[in-house]
């Protein structure tokens, strides 16, 4: 065995020290191939470290400015052995060529040349001087002449552009070509039929992968299963032209046309998601739906089990070819990421689902803060629309609804029935939402915004808060729970929701409409006006014109004379009765909530008080239980709720109305006494959905500041997905101090301004990394020559204001998809 790569660089340094005293080296490499590989050398303290000086400062376009001459003088006078690296060719020192005349040696020997008189043998022939560089970094600790055998070895990455078609086989090339492709065990390249020979070879590396992720159903002796030898390399193949962005243009099509060939359909008739994930396009998709089809042939518990223990499979399946990659491509894609989106939901449902009976209310009430909360989350999932449809996910869908509301409806009754038990107490430990803000105003004299949102469900402001929370970083928003006047309707809700002692609230039933009053005033809070007037009325206080009008209008800052912001929002309410809350969800409305937040937060107001009225439960009409009034002639009726004199006995589920003057009684669980036809949104009654409601409180330090984005020099794009590198700044010393702001970074073609890449998804720079690596993919149908000047951006996603710029160049041809 020769020496290392190490070592042999060490030995030609100490060499030339050794000539005399103070002998020192000039190493020129004007491509900059040496210098990671001298800085690992000169620092190794086993071998020997010795000084390495670079050169950077360049005056008049020469290396060898002031600053480095007389640096270089000092190290002249004070005779010490040292070597001096200058990026450039020695016909460029400039300046520097009167000390460097001085040295013991001038040496500027390309890497490679000096690689291949220590004996080292290019792997291919292909391989470039930047590839050899990297080599030499990765095999420092060996001797160059044992880096290859010093024959022909195989180059997977040319027969993968012929097999995708971007290169026709060469004779240049032609000896390595039929190397790999004999070492891949693919057959020989057929020049006059390249098409079928393409589809052929694809065909044989589907059913090789088929085997290898399903080896029960693809027997080994199958006759397009690559044997063994070749097999690890024909799968290495097969994986990087999936991983190519370049090359998987096409490859959707190609898979389809080999399908037809690899006959993979009848092997695997029996597949699940547990066997996987496959490349074949048929194996995938038939995966998918022997799966579903399982699933939807077992029932209530059962199936909630059974899609639940599948989430890590489920997921293994989303990240290969046909779940996320495909995502935006509806004819490929396999909709694995809708499947993994229900068994999360029924994985949720089974761990957030209560153990056993609650022995008090009070017990029920704190199992529902504490997280009960995500039985609904879950719900509401597994209850909209799917994202995708397709017959398989259509056959799931039914029994997984009837499973969920089998379990919700279950828990439901069981509240009824201990709430009823204990004689329908009131929990004493919790506060109606007016009285936590009345608390949380006096508290504080800070500039606060109180924003009031109809139907704020518990598990919605808990996700409210928890999203909040993750993109700050640090806990801005804080979740409280308290209960909703009963009946649990708008009506009385919302006036119990202003700063107002519930002790000094009464309702009143005026006909059939209910009106809320604070004693000793006229004033009918029932009313949205009135509310109105009654906080327009309050110092320094102003009522924005609602929440659509302040997103889109001027946010008022705070002042000296407006010290309160009051703003109102119904969206939830609006979209449950209209039905599209249920089929489409709430991430939307969240998402809303999230960026008039930030925005609030950004023109000052650094404290924000959300309160609700009510929360609310989805039911589907077509599950209606209808039961008898619990006494005949209520003065007020509804679906879930009935009134009379407070003196009425009543037996079941009952409470008094704010004020004490109406005694109101409830159908228990998901029960009602009407039917209002098929909206699947009620409230009203007591059920922990409508009657349990969160308070938030949202707060920033008044000396918070944004945190700064940078972007890292970036002079070159080299690839189809390259990775930009935000520097993070911090102005205060406390992470809590810190805002934290949303990034996307897109790179534009810098004289159209065409967005050529784009990153996939916004990111949050909140200061806890100093640097951030963001990937950008370029953007379906991106065109641009080689050489294209280009402008990358990091801009916040919300305003599309950009934050920090810089430029760089692409190094490449970009084509579209």
């Amino acid at each position: 065995m020769g020496d290392t790569l190490q070592k042999r660089i060490h030995t030609l340094v100490t060499q030339v020290f050794t000539a005399r005293e103070g002998a020192w080296l000039v190493w020129c490499d004007p491509h900059g191939h040496w210098l990671p590989l001298l800085k690992r050398v000169a620092a190794d303290r086993r071998m020997g470290e010795f000084a390495l000086v670079e050169v950077d400062e360049k005056a008049a376009g020469a290396y060898g400015g002031p600053v480095t001459r007389r640096d270089l003088q000092q190290r002249l006078n004070a005779n010490v052995s040292f070597v001096l690296y200058v990026p450039a060719a020695p016909e460029e020192l400039g300046w520097l060529w009167g000390q460097v005349l001085l040295a013991e040696r001038i040496y500027d020997t390309l890497l490679r040349s000096q690689l291949v008189a220590w004996g080292w043998r290019p792997h291919n022939l292909t391989v470039s001087d930047s590839e050899v560089a990297a080599l030499a970094l990765a095999n420092l600790q060996q001797d160059p002449a044992e880096w290859g055998s010093g024959g022909l070895q195989p180059d997977p990455n040319r027969l993968l552009e012929v097999l995708a078609g971007v290169r026709e086989p060469d004779a240049e090339t032609r000896l390595i070509l039929d190397l790999t492709t004999e070492q891949a065990g693919l057959p020989a390249i057929d020049d006059e039929d390249l098409a079928t020979w393409r589809r052929q070879c694809l065909a044989m590396l589907l059913v090789t992968q088929a085997h290898a992720a399903a080896p029960d159903l693809v027997p080994e002796a199958h006759e397009r299963v690559i044997a063994v030898p070749a097999r690890s390399l024909a799968l290495a193949l097969l994986d990087d032209w999936v991983d190519s962005h370049r090359l998987a243009a096409e490859l959707p099509a190609a898979i389809s046309a080999a399908d037809a060939v690899a006959g993979l359909a009848s092997l695997l008739r029996l597949a699940t998601a547990s066997e996987g994930p496959f490349v074949s396009h048929v194996a995938e998709k038939l995966c998918f739906a022997n799966t579903c089809r399982r699933l939807a042939g077992v029932d209530g518990r059962a199936l909630l089990e059974s899609l639940a223990a599948l989430g890590p499979e489920i997921e293994h399946h989303r990240d290969g070819l046909w779940g996320r990659r495909m995502a935006g491509r509806s004819t490929w894609a396999v909709p694995w990421g809708e499947l993994g989106r229900l068994s999360a939901a029924a994985s949720n449902l089974q761990t957030s689902s209560p153990v056993g009976a609650w022995a008090t209310p009070k017990d029920a009430v704190d199992w529902f803060v504490e997280g009960g909360w995500r039985m609904d989350s879950a719900g509401e999932e597994i209850e909209r629309e799917l994202n995708v449809t397709t017959p398989e996910l259509t056959a799931l869908i039914a029994p997984l609804r009837r499973a969920y509301r089998a379990r919700w409806e279950e828990t439901a009754i069981k509240w009824s029935a201990c709430w009823v038990q204990a004689g329908c107490p009131v929990p004493a430990h919790l506060q109606t939402a007016g009285a936590w803000l009345l608390a949380a105003l006096e508290a504080s004299q800070e500039p606060t915004v109180v924003l009031t949102v109809d139907a704020l469900r518990f598990d919605l402001g808990a996700e409210l808060a928890r999203t909040l929370n993750h993109q700050e970083g640090v806990e801005r928003a804080r979740v409280e729970a308290a209960r909703a006047p009963l009946p649990s309707i708008t009506a009385l809700g919302m006036g119990t929701a202003l700063p107002i002692p519930e002790a000094q609230l009464e309702a009143d039933l005026v006909g059939d409409q209910w009106q809320l009053r604070r004693t000793g005033t006229a004033d009918n809070l029932s009313s949205a006006q009135t509310r109105r007037s009654w906080w327009a009325q309050q110092p320094r206080t102003k009522v924005a014109d609602g929440l659509a009008a302040l997103l889109s209008g001027e946010i008022p800052a705070p002042q000296a004379n407006l010290r309160r912001l009051i703003v109102y929002d119904g969206s939830i309410d609006r979209q449950g009765h209209d039905d599209e809350l249920m089929l489409q969800g709430s991430k939307v409305i969240i998402g809303r909530y999230l960026d008039a937040i930030q925005r609030l937060r950004d023109h000052g107001w650094r404290r924000i008080l959300i309160v609700t009225d009510h929360g609310f439960i989805h039911w589907a009409g077509t599950q209606e239980h209808q039961v008898a009034f619990p006494q005949p002639n209520p003065v007020y009726r509804s679906r879930r709720a009935a009134a009379y004199a407070a003196a009425t006995a009543l037996e079941g589920a009952q409470a008094l109305a704010p004020g004490g003057k109406w005694r109101i009684g409830f159908p228990r669980g998901a029960a009602c006494f009407q039917t209002y036809g098929g909206l699947g949104y009620f409230h009203g009654a007591a059920s922990l959905q409508e009657w349990i409601i969160p308070c938030i409180a949202v707060t920033w330090p008044q000396t918070a500041a944004p945190v700064g984005v940078a972007i890292e020099p970036l002079t070159r794009i080299l690839s189809q997905r390259p990775k930009v590198v935000l520097t993070i700044s911090t102005e205060r010393l406390l992470p809590e101090d810190n805002i934290p702001r949303p990034v996307e970074v897109i790179i534009r073609h810098a004289t159209t301004h065409a967005i050529l890449f784009r990153s996939r998804e916004p990111i949050t720079a909140s200061g806890e990394d100093a640097q951030i690596e963001v990937s950008v993919e370029s953007v379906d149908g991106a065109v641009a020559d080689r050489n294209t000047p280009l402008l990358i951006q990091a801009r916040d996603p919300r305003t599309e204001v950009s934050i920090a710029e810089t430029t760089s160049t692409l190094m490449i041809e970009l084509g579209g998809w």
